[in-house]
């Protein structure tokens, strides 16, 4: 020991040091009664420094710590340090660490004690320990060589294996070929190298338990330094239901694609089967429209020929009556033929910005109204042009105008009148006619349905389909007794 004595500073540095510390120091002789403390002791154990002075250091010590031979507690630790329990004036304990060593002053011998409460750190070891063993996942920790350090119950419940039949063991023994006999290489590539394959990260492998049974599992590897030596930490979770779930899944979309596909075969041949059905009916509308339209027309030809041919001395006025009879239904024929043509090839509209007040009036003009029928047109002074196909448009009023005109035997007026939008422009075609039954009201645009004794049904879908390749729509409106409405709505022009 140095006979070197402190300077005044040196001893007044010292002196501060003790006094401000925050861990406890204590010096107790020989026979390990307390000599000095420093502040942080009192704030540490409750007593006033001056009634710790000369009483024995198991006064800070529970049982059994007190009941140990006098001189015989200090002596244990000295030059090394421990945990330990200590107590406090108020009774209750916590734990602590203690770090002792020998010292000489003025001849005599004397141990110091540095004290400090570790409850914080104890109670997070604590929480620590318990999250360890309450996990389910397995946690283990191997060394740098890849020997198994410590587990954690689930690693047990996961692997088969009790705790002590892994620990100092390669890890590698949790492993199925080829993963074994590869893992040892994996570490000292690591250990040479730097370059990590799967610390860091997560991945699925295959993990072995101890019947030799295999399963999928995750496995997170972190690395962590325990003081100088390198561990690595790995979480494993076995994903035997993920993975098992996942199959059934892929099973179950894979027999819903068949379901699917079949569905859509049979759906595709019922809708096949529909259309065919479809276009039988269609077929005995049309023809039995053909039919009444066709057959009336050429029972006439018929007669006329007939008479032409088989009448003697037929004057020149009766053979004229007769031709032009002929002619007549003949016409008639061409125009049921017309309107089918007109439905099945209308071509595309021809779009352009065009003014209808002048078409309208040409509309109504070129209609045969009867005595009794009236026609008024009223549009808007400041109506827009519309876009529209000038010819097709013109046929569309027109079917509308005449329709009007037949829904009205006892007579009525035909009203022509617009409203204008914004963006469209709406024109309303108005008769005070019979108007239109509700269950029918539904089926007067469809194709082949009328309720005339005569004609076949098409002049209102002609309509429809004329104003919708316009970019328009149609609609009706109307009450027995009333009359109705047909409403044209068209985009106006630029």
């Amino acid at each position: 020991m140095s006979d070197r004595k402190p300077t005044n500073i040196q001893s007044a540095a010292l002196a501060a040091i003790v006094e401000n510390a925050v861990d406890a120091i204590i010096t107790v002789d020989e026979m390990e009664l307390i000599v000095s403390a420093n502040p942080a002791t009192n704030a540490l154990f409750g007593y006033p420094v001056a009634d710790l002075l000369g009483q024995n250091i198991k006064i800070l010590m529970p049982s059994p710590f007190q009941e140990e031979d006098e001189g015989s507690g200090v002596r244990k630790i000295i030059g090394s340090g421990r945990e330990v329990v200590g107590k406090r004036q108020d009774g209750s304990t916590f734990p602590m660490h203690v770090a002792v060593s020998e010292i000489e002053l003025d001849g005599r011998k004397l141990f110091a004690g540095i004290v400090r409460d570790i409850s914080d750190l104890t109670e997070r070891e604590a929480r620590l320990e318990a999250i360890l063993n309450k996990a389910v996942d397995a946690i283990i920790t191997i060394d740098e060589t890849g020997h198994i350090d410590s587990v954690n119950p689930a690693t047990e419940n996961v692997f088969g294996y009790i705790a002590d039949e892994l620990h100092g063991k390669n890890i590698k023994m949790l492993m199925p070929n080829p993963y074994r006999d590869e893992h040892d290489g994996y570490l000292e590539n690591y250990r040479g190298s730097g370059i990590r394959k799967i610390i860091g990260i997560g991945r699925e492998v295959i993990g072995q338990r101890k019947d030799g049974a295999t399963f999928p599992m995750h496995l997170a590897v972190s690395e962590v330094k325990v003081g100088n030596r390198r561990m690595f930490t790995g979480i494993v979770r076995d994903i035997s239901d993920l993975k098992e779930a996942e199959k059934e899944l892929a099973d179950m979309n894979e027999q819903l694609e068949d379901r699917v596909k079949k569905r859509t075969v049979e759906l595709r041949d019922a809708q096949a089967e529909l259309v065919r059905s479809e276009k039988f009916a269609t077929l005995g509308k049309v023809s039995g429209g053909i039919a009444h339209e066709i057959r009336n027309p050429l029972n006439a030809v018929k007669t006329s020929a007939y008479y032409l041919l088989n009448a003697k001395n037929a004057t020149d006025d009766k053979v004229r009556e007769h031709l032009e009879r002929i002619d007549r239904q003949v016409s008639m024929i061409d125009n049921v033929i017309t309107a089918l043509s007109d439905v099945a090839k209308l071509p595309e509209a021809n779009l352009n910005p065009i003014d209808l007040r002048p078409l309208l009036k040409a509309v109504i003009s070129s209609v045969d109204m009867p005595s009794n029928v009236k026609s008024e047109l009223e549009l808007p002074e400041d109506l827009p042009k519309v876009m529209a196909d000038e010819s097709q448009v013109a046929i569309a009023f027109k079917n509308l105008v005449r329709n009007a005109r037949d829904a009205m035997p006892d007579g009525g007026l035909v009203n022509v009148t617009a409203d204008v939008a914004e963006s469209n422009v709406t024109f309303h075609i108005t008769d005070s006619g019979i108007g239109i039954s509700p269950e029918n009201l539904q089926l007067v645009l469809e194709p082949l349905f009328t309720t005339k004794a005569r004609g076949m049904g098409l002049g209102l879908s002609i309509t429809r389909t004329i104003v919708e390749k316009n970019q328009g729509t149609l609609s009706v409106e109307s009450e027995l007794g009333k009359g109705s409405r047909f409403t044209i709505e068209l985009t106006r022009g630029s």
